[in-house]
Protein backbone atom coordinates (compact mmCIF):
# COMPACT_ATOMS: atom_id res chain seq x y z
CA UNK A 1 0.00 0.00 0.00
CA UNK A 2 3.14 2.18 -0.04
CA UNK A 3 2.90 3.11 -3.32
CA UNK A 4 -0.73 5.10 -2.53
CA UNK A 5 0.42 6.69 0.37
CA UNK A 6 1.27 10.25 -1.05
CA UNK A 7 -2.21 10.33 -2.82
CA UNK A 8 -3.18 11.35 0.78
CA UNK A 9 -1.14 14.49 0.09
CA UNK A 10 -3.85 15.34 -2.64
CA UNK A 11 -6.74 15.79 0.18
CA UNK A 12 -4.90 18.64 1.62
CA UNK A 13 -6.39 20.98 -0.42
CA UNK A 14 -8.13 20.28 -3.38
CA UNK A 15 -10.28 16.92 -2.67
CA UNK A 16 -10.24 17.21 1.13
CA UNK A 17 -13.36 19.46 0.21
CA UNK A 18 -14.72 17.03 -2.29
CA UNK A 19 -14.26 14.10 -0.11
CA UNK A 20 -15.49 15.32 3.19
CA UNK A 21 -13.20 12.88 5.54
CA UNK A 22 -10.60 13.82 8.00
CA UNK A 23 -6.41 13.77 7.40
CA UNK A 24 -3.50 14.05 9.31
CA UNK A 25 -1.87 17.15 9.60
CA UNK A 26 1.03 18.06 7.24
CA UNK A 27 4.37 17.50 8.72
CA UNK A 28 7.61 18.94 6.90
CA UNK A 29 10.87 16.16 7.81
CA UNK A 30 13.98 18.15 7.12
CA UNK A 31 16.51 15.53 6.11
CA UNK A 32 19.76 15.46 7.87
CA UNK A 33 23.24 14.51 6.53
CA UNK A 34 26.60 13.88 7.19
CA UNK A 35 28.78 16.48 7.02
CA UNK A 36 27.87 20.09 6.48
CA UNK A 37 25.22 21.74 8.29
CA UNK A 38 22.21 20.40 7.32
CA UNK A 39 20.11 23.02 10.07
CA UNK A 40 21.25 26.41 8.31
CA UNK A 41 17.48 27.74 8.79
CA UNK A 42 16.44 26.27 12.08
CA UNK A 43 13.36 28.35 12.32
CA UNK A 44 12.56 28.34 8.57
CA UNK A 45 10.06 25.15 8.38
CA UNK A 46 8.01 26.46 11.37
CA UNK A 47 7.47 29.86 9.99
CA UNK A 48 6.67 28.01 6.51
CA UNK A 49 4.23 25.71 7.97
CA UNK A 50 2.37 28.92 10.37
CA UNK A 51 2.57 30.62 6.77
CA UNK A 52 0.68 27.96 5.19
CA UNK A 53 -1.91 27.68 7.99
CA UNK A 54 -2.60 31.16 7.54
CA UNK A 55 -2.81 31.60 3.85
CA UNK A 56 -4.50 27.80 3.31
CA UNK A 57 -6.61 25.67 4.36
CA UNK A 58 -4.07 23.08 4.85
CA UNK A 59 -3.77 21.57 8.38
CA UNK A 60 -0.11 21.64 9.66
CA UNK A 61 1.80 20.21 12.47
CA UNK A 62 3.74 23.10 13.11
CA UNK A 63 6.89 21.70 14.63
CA UNK A 64 9.23 20.01 11.70
CA UNK A 65 10.97 16.44 12.15
CA UNK A 66 14.83 15.54 11.36
CA UNK A 67 14.41 12.61 9.36
CA UNK A 68 17.69 10.31 8.21
CA UNK A 69 16.88 8.59 4.67
CA UNK A 70 17.43 5.18 6.31
CA UNK A 71 14.45 5.87 8.73
CA UNK A 72 11.32 3.65 7.90
CA UNK A 73 9.18 6.75 8.77
CA UNK A 74 10.44 8.38 5.39
CA UNK A 75 7.61 7.06 3.43
CA UNK A 76 4.84 8.04 5.27
CA UNK A 77 5.85 11.88 4.39
CA UNK A 78 4.76 13.55 0.77
CA UNK A 79 7.70 16.54 1.03
CA UNK A 80 11.14 16.28 2.55
CA UNK A 81 13.53 19.29 2.56
CA UNK A 82 17.10 18.90 1.91
CA UNK A 83 19.11 22.43 3.22
CA UNK A 84 22.50 23.83 4.07
CA UNK A 85 24.95 25.83 3.38
CA UNK A 86 27.97 24.23 3.20
CA UNK A 87 29.46 21.28 1.29
CA UNK A 88 28.35 17.95 2.92
CA UNK A 89 29.33 14.34 2.70
CA UNK A 90 28.46 12.12 -0.86
CA UNK A 91 24.93 9.76 0.70
CA UNK A 92 25.94 6.14 0.67
CA UNK A 93 24.48 4.42 -2.16
CA UNK A 94 21.89 2.39 -0.01
CA UNK A 95 20.71 6.07 1.13
CA UNK A 96 20.47 6.84 -2.17
CA UNK A 97 18.61 3.91 -3.10
CA UNK A 98 15.85 4.43 -0.43
CA UNK A 99 16.12 7.88 -1.96
CA UNK A 100 15.03 7.28 -5.43
CA UNK A 101 12.59 4.42 -4.33
CA UNK A 102 10.81 7.11 -2.63
CA UNK A 103 10.79 9.80 -5.23
CA UNK A 104 9.55 6.95 -7.88
CA UNK A 105 7.08 6.43 -5.66
CA UNK A 106 5.24 9.65 -5.74
CA UNK A 107 7.61 11.77 -3.08
CA UNK A 108 8.85 15.05 -3.85
CA UNK A 109 11.65 16.90 -2.40
CA UNK A 110 13.06 20.33 -2.20
CA UNK A 111 16.63 21.15 -2.20
CA UNK A 112 17.56 24.28 -0.73
CA UNK A 113 21.05 26.66 -1.06
CA UNK A 114 20.92 28.44 2.14
CA UNK A 115 24.66 29.77 1.33
CA UNK A 116 23.29 32.60 -1.03
CA UNK A 117 26.21 32.44 -2.78
CA UNK A 118 27.20 31.44 -6.37
CA UNK A 119 28.66 28.03 -7.45
CA UNK A 120 28.58 27.41 -3.44
CA UNK A 121 30.34 24.44 -2.11
CA UNK A 122 26.55 23.42 -1.35
CA UNK A 123 25.84 23.87 -4.76
CA UNK A 124 28.58 21.20 -6.01
CA UNK A 125 27.16 18.57 -3.61
CA UNK A 126 23.71 18.92 -4.91
CA UNK A 127 24.86 18.41 -8.40
CA UNK A 128 27.18 15.36 -7.57
CA UNK A 129 24.08 13.70 -4.97
CA UNK A 130 21.70 14.50 -8.28
CA UNK A 131 23.93 12.87 -11.03
CA UNK A 132 24.45 9.40 -8.55
CA UNK A 133 20.49 9.64 -8.09
CA UNK A 134 19.53 9.63 -11.49
CA UNK A 135 22.68 9.73 -13.75
CA UNK A 136 20.40 9.86 -17.36
CA UNK A 137 18.71 12.67 -15.90
CA UNK A 138 20.81 15.62 -15.03
CA UNK A 139 19.34 19.02 -13.37
CA UNK A 140 17.16 21.19 -15.43
CA UNK A 141 15.81 24.53 -15.72
CA UNK A 142 12.16 24.65 -14.72
CA UNK A 143 9.85 26.61 -17.16
CA UNK A 144 7.97 29.24 -16.17
CA UNK A 145 4.60 27.63 -17.33
CA UNK A 146 5.46 24.90 -14.73
CA UNK A 147 2.34 23.87 -12.25
CA UNK A 148 4.75 24.84 -9.56
CA UNK A 149 4.08 28.52 -10.44
CA UNK A 150 0.34 28.38 -10.28
CA UNK A 151 -0.16 25.84 -7.80
CA UNK A 152 -1.99 28.15 -5.53
CA UNK A 153 -0.46 31.76 -6.32
CA UNK A 154 0.00 33.28 -9.78
CA UNK A 155 3.59 33.30 -9.83
CA UNK A 156 6.01 34.83 -13.03
CA UNK A 157 9.33 34.94 -10.80
CA UNK A 158 11.72 33.28 -8.67
CA UNK A 159 12.41 34.75 -5.50
CA UNK A 160 14.27 34.10 -2.59
CA UNK A 161 16.52 36.00 0.29
CA UNK A 162 19.27 36.64 -2.65
CA UNK A 163 18.53 36.03 -5.96
CA UNK A 164 21.31 33.66 -7.11
CA UNK A 165 19.87 32.58 -9.85
CA UNK A 166 16.45 33.65 -11.45
CA UNK A 167 15.26 30.11 -12.27
CA UNK A 168 14.15 26.97 -10.26
CA UNK A 169 15.78 23.98 -11.21
CA UNK A 170 14.38 20.17 -11.28
CA UNK A 171 14.34 16.32 -12.07
CA UNK A 172 10.99 14.93 -13.81
CA UNK A 173 9.83 11.28 -13.76
CA UNK A 174 7.14 10.27 -16.14
CA UNK A 175 6.03 13.61 -16.28
CA UNK A 176 5.93 14.25 -12.76
CA UNK A 177 8.51 16.76 -10.78
CA UNK A 178 9.72 14.87 -8.10
CA UNK A 179 12.60 17.22 -7.04
CA UNK A 180 13.19 20.91 -7.16
CA UNK A 181 16.32 22.80 -6.32
CA UNK A 182 16.56 26.67 -5.61
CA UNK A 183 20.08 28.26 -5.06
CA UNK A 184 18.22 31.00 -3.43
CA UNK A 185 18.29 30.55 -0.16
CA UNK A 186 14.34 30.13 0.72
CA UNK A 187 14.50 29.12 4.00
CA UNK A 188 16.18 32.79 4.60
CA UNK A 189 13.46 33.98 3.61
CA UNK A 190 10.84 32.29 5.22
CA UNK A 191 12.41 32.30 8.93
CA UNK A 192 11.15 34.03 11.78
CA UNK A 193 11.49 34.14 15.18
CA UNK A 194 9.26 33.27 17.93
CA UNK A 195 8.19 37.13 18.55
CA UNK A 196 7.58 37.60 14.76
CA UNK A 197 11.19 39.10 14.20
CA UNK A 198 12.28 38.08 10.49
CA UNK A 199 15.50 36.11 11.71
CA UNK A 200 17.52 37.07 8.14
CA UNK A 201 17.92 40.11 5.99
CA UNK A 202 16.52 40.37 2.54
CA UNK A 203 19.48 40.74 -0.29
CA UNK A 204 18.12 43.73 -2.17
CA UNK A 205 14.28 42.98 -2.85
CA UNK A 206 12.90 44.29 0.58
CA UNK A 207 9.17 43.00 1.51
CA UNK A 208 7.91 42.17 -1.38
CA UNK A 209 10.28 39.98 -2.40
CA UNK A 210 10.04 38.46 1.03
CA UNK A 211 6.64 38.19 0.02
CA UNK A 212 6.94 36.43 -2.86
CA UNK A 213 9.81 33.72 -1.36
CA UNK A 214 6.90 32.65 0.97
CA UNK A 215 4.37 32.11 -1.77
CA UNK A 216 6.96 30.45 -3.67
CA UNK A 217 7.50 28.10 -1.02
CA UNK A 218 3.44 27.46 -0.54
CA UNK A 219 3.40 26.77 -3.91
CA UNK A 220 6.10 24.37 -3.93
CA UNK A 221 4.30 22.20 -1.06
CA UNK A 222 0.96 22.56 -2.47
CA UNK A 223 2.50 20.99 -6.10
CA UNK A 224 4.39 18.62 -4.33
CA UNK A 225 0.88 17.73 -2.49
CA UNK A 226 -1.32 18.01 -5.48
CA UNK A 227 1.05 17.25 -8.73
CA UNK A 228 -0.48 18.50 -11.90
CA UNK A 229 -3.59 18.71 -10.48
CA UNK A 230 -5.07 21.01 -12.49
CA UNK A 231 -3.89 19.13 -16.08
CA UNK A 232 -5.41 15.50 -13.60
CA UNK A 233 -8.77 16.29 -12.74
CA UNK A 234 -10.00 13.55 -14.64
CA UNK A 235 -8.34 11.12 -12.62
CA UNK A 236 -9.91 12.90 -9.36
CA UNK A 237 -12.27 9.82 -9.03
CA UNK A 238 -10.06 7.40 -9.24
CA UNK A 239 -8.05 8.90 -6.72
CA UNK A 240 -10.69 9.70 -4.44
CA UNK A 241 -12.22 5.91 -4.32
CA UNK A 242 -8.30 4.93 -3.52
CA UNK A 243 -8.48 7.90 -0.71
CA UNK A 244 -11.43 5.67 0.30
CA UNK A 245 -9.97 2.02 0.17
CA UNK A 246 -6.47 3.67 1.70
CA UNK A 247 -8.45 4.93 4.73
CA UNK A 248 -10.76 1.58 5.13
CA UNK A 249 -10.27 -0.80 8.04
Amino acid sequence: MRKYFFILGLAFLLIADLANADFSSLTLPRIVYEGGNDNARPEALRSLLAQMARRTSVEVNREPIALKLSDPNLFKYPFIYLGGDKAFDPFPESELKILRKYLSYGGFLFIDDNSAELDSGFDQSVRKLVAKLFPQMPLKDIPRDHSVFRSFYLLNTVSGRAIIKSHLEGVSLKGRTVLIYSANDQAGAWSRNKLGDWNYDIMAGGYRQRQLSIRLGVNIILYALTLDYKKDMVHLPIILERLRRYQSP
